[in-house]
């Protein structure tokens, strides 16, 4: 099987390296490939002739998005059309990750994968253009919706886990918010359970792969200090009082919290998170 990673010095892209490391995927970022460069695109995959794609690459700074959307769009929407079409061309199958923030973030129960999305920013309504991009120019998709990532060891952002032990390490006083909600997922589990999908052979389609349960960011970041015996001066702010604080520009989905139904349910966040701390 020949693997091609697109993003791959990110976080996720290598993890999945990690998890292919047998196959020697190729890794390429955007020194390799601008993938909103649509005649590269097409013209070094058909080259390649990959079997599978990852598409890792993304824009995902939330509220910068807000005053940057054409450029999120060109490379959370556009460029997953160009990379999808490639894909087709080659017949390659195509994994595509997005966010949780495609949806609006109104139902406590959370969101299935066959739910209607409703961006509420810039940077979920970039993502659902990604979304519409893949499903109308590939037949051979895994789309696959995660949220709060984090165990990157890549150049990616950094994950909120390693920003809580970098101020509790400050001896900064801390707040989190305490009513938004989420699936914190761990990258070795996620890249672990896309692997799967190919291997099982599932039908295409989209997928929602997130560790099981749900939590504040304030729940997220007692369980960390907790794992880690840190006795770190955390408060409960609201969601509001965040804007404010740390003016967030893009509006939030309360309950971002996405709902596997229809493949093999991860292990629980708390656990998943214990085995990335210790």
């Amino acid at each position: 099987m020949k693997v091609l990673i697109l993003g791959s010095k990110g976080n996720l892209g290598p993890e999945l390296g990690r998890v292919y490391k047998a196959v020697k995927p190729t890794l390429w970022d955007r020194e390799e490939l601008d993938i909103t460069d649509e005649a590269a695109v097409m013209e070094k995959t058909s080259q390649l002739k990959p079997d599978v794609v990852f598409n890792c690459a993304a824009y995902n700074a939330v509220d910068k998005s807000e005053e940057e959307r054409l450029v999120a769009e060109n490379i959370n929407g556009t460029a997953v059309g160009f990379v999808a079409r490639a894909c087709y061309a080659v017949g390659a199958i195509l994994v595509h990750f997005s966010s949780n923030y495609v949806f609006d973030g109104t139902n406590p129960e959370g969101y299935n994968e066959d739910d209607l999305p409703n961006p509420i920013n810039a940077y979920g309504k970039s993502k659902l253009m990604g979304e519409m991009e893949l499903v109308r120019n590939c037949e051979k998709y895994y789309l696959v919706r995660t949220a709060w990532l984090y165990g990157g060891q890549g150049t990616g952002k950094k994950s909120f886990v390693d920003l809580m032990l970098k101020k509790a390490e400050k001896d900064e006083s801390i707040n989190a918010i305490d009513d938004e909600f989420g699936n914190p997922t761990y990258l070795v589990d996620l890249a672990q359970a896309v692997a799967a999908l190919i291997e099982q052979k599932k039908p295409f389609g989209i997928y929602h792969l997130i560790n099981s349960g749900q939590a504040s960011w304030y729940d997220w970041g007692n369980e960390i200090f907790a794992v880690r015996e840190i006795a770190a001066s955390l408060a409960a702010i609201s969601a509001a009082d965040a804007d404010v604080i740390w003016k967030r520009a893009a509006k939030r989905p309360k309950y971002g919290i996405l709902n596997n139904t229809k493949f093999i349910e991860l292990r629980p966040w708390a656990e998943a998170l214990k085995e990335y701390l210790s």
